[in-house]
């Protein structure tokens, strides 16, 4: 099969020899074409010498380049002003386009390239037959690895242009596009057409992209791709990478399939009022996202974006989305860089705009601070007992104070305000305060602290403030904690709200371990702590008292035994935006479960009283349907009973007296239409019929976020809720705009 022609070069340089011809051959017995050569397996410098012509171009078919980017001296008789600019436009059509029609009019379509599984070393020549071509080339610090279907090089001008196919490898970065011009002397290159840029567990895409290796500096427009938080920042570093050998060279990366496989692993939640309610009952991160924008520049200061969009969710059009007119990450030390960002909202379902106030991160090694997802601007809460009722408040970032993340959250007491006589909205009695510190104190061990201020009439300050410390070490793999706590609020059943006036102590807290092949599960815990609170034990309290507080030690061992028993289950839809995923971060299973619970305590103080109970329970939960069509598709139930065997009722305490022997307890949440969910909790003491508590439930709950509101007549408080799920997927996702069951192959068009 002849080759395209190839025209002879100036004479041999000592560059040239960097530039080789990996697998351009040509079959046995073919004729040559006049002025052409047979080329196999030698470098340019030695197709050069054996060709006494005039210089010029020397174009190349299928083949596999080795581009020397140092600096280099223009061949000889070149005249010394031809090197192109450091920053050219874009390279003339024609010299993109295959070799003149009269050289090849006639060539019948070359081999199918080779795949290549051996390593060659990037400083001598590549010496490998088409059968056995080298897997990969490692960078160094003066070539890259170039694939294309047609290449010309121009040893007079040091330009290399490509086209059909085109992929570059410079070390763990691959560059996949249609057009690629390169200027070997500036150490410039740009890429048209379908531009994907892979590096790592980084993949962007984009119409053109342009890089300096002097600068360290580029450009790519129209960009979209993924990023891994977690390796954002080795991957994406503007130094330049290390020499990578063995990296198999990937030239469909523009060929991914359609999206497929997509997984939520769990989310973050976020909740005005108590933080420990977490939607779904889970915490996590988010460690995937999807983002286009404009355009995309970086140099060796950082990086700067236009028009950003960033999403959690894996389907398009997203049903949430943050946007941003710019964005700009630049470093702020060895481990920190700052991420700023300009008019920062959210768009919920391709409408509602919420304007976001916080517009400035801070990222350590990479990794989002914990409270960086607290975006909201803000939150709404009741709480009847401290605050009056409704308020509102609003989470302010301050932060990192060493290895520590504070924050602060100013609010605003509405039904205090509304309360009050003279509607002194200056009144300080209408504003409280919520902040709270947390981080690492060492690998296994962490500390958190919160503080509640619910007033700022400081004349009633012993009644306004609550504050709580807990630090928290891995021990093994139990969980050691050291409490403090300054007027705690528990709710305990019939008896209500009570307050711990002060606790110091320490608890000990089991994993949950699985009993062989039983099926039962086992937890437990031993605490010792330094208790003030409210007792009515006379012989505790002074002359004339009926109710007040005591001072007492508190030594406490637990054991939990449960099992479960799974009756029935059904078949998840398939994981798709418009079935399993609809309304839904993971497809929804119908079950129907029965579980079995045995748990006994046992507690002394040291006003020598002992408190033993037994408790077993027995509850049936399960869920119907799989939120997939618009009306009544989603039920999920839960009914349980509880006893008391023995003990219980003798603790000195308030707080801990267990006065509920004999508890019914059960919930419903239904879905209405669409993403809309409603549905209650109850539990009743059936010694006297006095309801213990009871909550009534609305959920707003989309794929890649959530709302929950609940309200406890009860205990007269209530939470907004927050959540945003976490996402791992496979394949290529389409753009952001795009109609929904886009396939990949539209995609590109």
């Amino acid at each position: 099969m002849p080759l395209p022609p190839i025209l002879p070069s100036v004479p041999p340089s000592p560059q040239l020899a960097e530039v080789v011809l990996a697998s351009a051959t040509i079959q046995a017995g073919q004729p040559v074409e006049p002025g052409s050569a047979v080329v196999e397996n030698q470098s340019l410098e030695a197709i050069a010498s054996t060709q006494p012509v005039a210089p010029g171009p020397i174009y190349l078919s299928q083949a596999d380049l080795l581009l020397p980017l140092a600096q280099i001296s223009p061949a000889p008789g070149a005249p010394s002003d031809t090197a192109e600019p450091l920053h050219p436009g874009p390279p003339d059509t024609e010299s993109l386009e295959s070799p003149p029609s009269e050289s090849n009019s006639d060539a019948p379509s070359p081999e199918p390239e080779p795949e290549l599984d051996a390593e060659v070393s990037p400083s001598a020549p590549l010496e490998a037959s088409p059968e056995t071509a080298p897997e990969a080339q490692p960078e160094t610090a003066n070539s890259i690895f170039l694939r294309a279907d047609q290449q010309v090089f121009e040893p007079v001008r040091q330009i290399v242009t490509a086209s059909g196919d085109v992929l570059v490898q410079f070390g763990t970065g691959q560059l996949a596009a249609d057009r690629l011009w390169a200027n070997l002397a500036n150490r410039y290159l740009r890429a048209e057409g379908n531009v994907f840029f892979n590096r790592n567990d980084q993949i962007i895409e984009g119409e053109t992209a342009t890089y300096s290796l002097l600068q360290g500096a580029g450009t790519i427009t129209e960009s979209r791709g993924e990023l891994e938080l977690s390796t954002l920042d080795d991957d994406f570093s503007t130094l330049p990478p290390s020499p990578v050998a063995g990296a198999p060279l990937d030239y469909r990366l523009q060929s991914q399939p359609t999206i497929s496989q997509a997984t939520s692993p769990g989310g973050i939640a976020l909740a005005t009022g108590d933080p420990r309610l977490l939607l779904g009952g889970e915490g996590g991160n988010i460690e995937r996202l999807r983002f286009e924008a404009d355009q995309v520049s970086f140099d060796a200061d950082g990086w700067y974006a236009e028009g950003v969009r960033l999403t959690n969710d894996p389907f398009s059009p997203p049903d949430l989305e943050f946007r941003a007119n710019t964005a700009r990450l630049t470093p702020i030390n060895e481990v920190q860089e700052e991420l700023v960002f300009e008019n920062p909202r959210l768009v919920f379902n391709q409408g509602l705009s919420i304007p976001l106030f916080r517009n400035r991160f801070v990222l350590t090694q990479g990794q989002l601070p914990a409270d960086a997802l607290n975006l909201l601007p803000a939150g709404i809460g009741i709480d009847g007992r401290d605050r009056d009722g409704l308020y509102v408040e609003a989470p302010i970032p301050i932060g990192g104070i060493g290895s520590f993340n504070v924050t602060l959250a100013p609010q605003f007491l509405v039904s205090r305000w509304l309360g009050s006589s003279n509607y002194n909205i200056a009144d300080p009695a209408n504003f409280g305060l919520a902040a709270s510190i947390s981080g690492a104190l060492g690998p296994r061990t962490t500390a958190r602290g919160t503080l509640s201020l619910a007033g700022f009439d400081l004349a009633n300050l012993s009644d306004r403030l609550r504050a709580s410390f807990r630090a928290q070490r891995l021990v093994g793999t139990h969980r050691l904690n050291l409490e403090y706590s300054y007027r705690d609020r528990l709710f305990n059943g019939s008896l209500g709200f009570q307050d711990v006036q002060s606790s110091l102590g320490l608890l000990l807290e089991s994993p949950n371990i699985a009993l062989g092949n039983t099926g039962l599960n086992l937890n437990y815990q031993v605490s010792g702590q330094y208790v003030t609170a409210n007792t009515d034990r006379l012989d505790l309290l002074s002359p004339g008292e009926t109710i007040g507080l005591a001072s007492l030690f508190r030594f406490q061992g637990s054991a939990d035994l449960s099992r479960g028993f799974l009756l029935w289950q059904g078949q998840p839809l398939p994981a798709t935006q418009t079935e399993g995923l609809r309304y839904s971060p993971r497809p929804l299973v119908p079950n129907l479960v029965l579980g079995l619970g045995l748990r006994g305590v046992a507690t002394y103080y040291s006003s020598d009283d002992l408190r033993e109970s037994l408790e077993g329970r027995i509850s049936l939960a399960g869920q119907l349907g799989r939120l997939q069509r618009n009306t009544f598709d989603y039920t999920q139930f839960n009914i349980g009973f509880s006893h008391n065997i023995f003990g219980g009722a003798t603790s000195p305490f308030l707080f801990d007296r267990q006065v509920d022997q004999t508890v019914l307890s059960g919930g419903v949440i239904q879905q209405i239409y669409g993403p809309f969910l409603a549905g209650f909790q109850a539990a009743i003491n059936l010694d006297n019929g006095r309801i213990i508590d009871s909550n009534l439930i609305f959920e707003y709950r989309r794929r890649a976020y959530g709302l929950l509101f609940t309200y406890s007549p009860k205990q007269e408080t209530g939470f907004l809720g927050f959540r945003i799920s976490a996402f791992d997927w496979v394949g290529r996702t389409a753009p952001f705009d795009a109609a929904p069951g886009t396939p990949s192959d539209v995609l590109v068009q």
